[in-house]
């Protein structure tokens, strides 16, 4: 199966965050997205899916903003002010994953 283009654009203020994160968005798209993506990529070999996204640390939050981008559709999830790093991710990923299997 073929495998999204995932772009990061982090502002995180430990390295160590990073990593976790890369880390999550790869387990969302392997588990969570994998219906999705397999719905996606039965329309031809020529689409393509693009992930992008910004996250942002503060002293006591994350910020983060995810494009999924496919088939000339683009999805947005944009969200404050979330304390843990992976709740951000993983909502992220079940919004886009319900809005994908609704089409």
């Amino acid at each position: 199966m073929q495998t999204p283009n995932v772009v990061y654009n982090l502002k995180l203020t430990n390295p160590v965050m990073e990593a976790e994160l890369k880390q999550l968005v790869e387990k969302n798209l392997e588990g969570k997205m994998e219906s999705s993506l397999k719905k996606i990529y039965a329309k031809g070999e020529d689409v393509a899916v693009i992930v992008r996204i910004n996250v942002s640390e503060t002293s006591e939050w994350y910020d983060g903003s995810f494009k999924f981008e496919f088939d000339g559709q683009s999805l947005d999830y944009d969200r404050e002010w979330f304390e843990i790093l992976s709740d951000l991710v993983n909502h992220a990923f079940d919004n886009f994953k319900q809005r994908v299997l609704a089409k």
